[in-house]
């Protein structure tokens, strides 16, 4: 009886060893295919996510590169204004010395001579307005003799008054150049610190630009590894399915090799439960004890 209780016992523990190898093989190659498809989507993710920095990088690369030629452009332009500030400043010096030194004396010197000018202007009026008046009106021997020197000089204003007008209207004048000289002159000192100022940025926007410059190669840097690591991640998306296949084949054999080491308790358990292994014991006995008694 307990021969054949323990015989029971070996065939459940067979089949159990059977069953669990199968389940195994099976649900290990379920398990190692779930596996593998969370791996494919978990790399096709990180492949997408680094193109999309690869983009990223790409695009503050070329953004550098025209960053990079606007601020030589615009210091360019700096330099040069500054340069045209700088060159413009002797021409408003020039401007001021006339303005301020020549231009009034010149008209100092014409007001000065205002009073001997009208005096002459008004000789020259009274002299056309008497050879305007000659005329010569005679009857000679039956003939009219009308004779005239052909001036014609009847102005509305006096020669001698519009010379007054003139010398009236330069008054005042040398006194407002000589304050002009004064705004051209903070003018120009105020254009020296522009010009200053137009070379600190000019400068500046240099020191800036070599900045941007040194970013470049970083990012090249940074583009050659995010390309390096996404041709990886596509070889290993590419290598896995072979690999989860191996994988799988190595998980089928040790579940059969499972399997095969039930084969034992069965065979073990299927005697006990038959009795043949005491039959068999029992058919032994004699012939040992024939051989004994011989």
């Amino acid at each position: 009886m307990i021969r054949r209780f323990l015989g029971v016992v070996m065939i459940l523990i067979g089949l159990l060893g059977v069953v669990a190898s199968l389940a195994g093989m099976v649900m290990g190659r379920q398990a190692v295919d779930v596996v593998g498809s969370a791996l494919q989507e978990n790399l096709a993710l990180t492949s997408e996510s680094l193109d999309a920095v690869l983009a990223t990088l790409t695009l503050a690369r070329e953004t550098i590169d025209d960053v990079n030629q606007g601020m030589e452009t615009v210091g360019n332009t700096a330099t040069d204004l500054a340069q045209t500030v700088r060159e413009t400043r002797p021409l408003l010096d020039q401007i001021g010395q006339v303005i301020g030194e020549d231009a009034p004396g010149s008209v100092e010197a014409v007001q000065a001579a205002m009073p001997d000018l009208i005096q002459v202007a008004a000789a020259i009026d009274d002299t056309l307005a008497t050879l305007n008046d000659f005329r010569i009106e005679e009857n000679i021997l039956g003939f009219e003799i009308n004779y005239s020197l052909g001036i014609n000089y009847e102005p509305t204003v006096p020669f001698d008054e519009s010379v007054m007008e003139i010398s009236n209207s330069l008054d005042g004048l040398p006194g407002r150049l000589r304050a002009l000289q004064v705004y051209i002159n903070v003018t120009s000192k105020n254009l020296d610190t522009i010009s200053q100022d137009i070379v600190a940025i000019a400068e500046d926007l240099e020191t800036i630009n070599g900045r941007i410059t040194e970013v470049g190669p970083l990012l090249d840097e940074y583009i050659r590894i995010v390309t390096a690591l996404n041709d990886n991640t596509r070889l290993l998306g590419s290598q896995i399915e072979s690999e989860l296949e191996t994988v799988k084949l190595v998980l089928t054999l040790m579940m059969a090799w499972l399997g095969l080491t039930q084969i034992a308790p069965l065979y073990l358990g299927l005697e006990l439960l038959t009795g043949r292994r005491q039959q068999q014991g029992m058919a032994d006995e004699p012939a040992t004890n024939g051989v004994a008694e011989s």
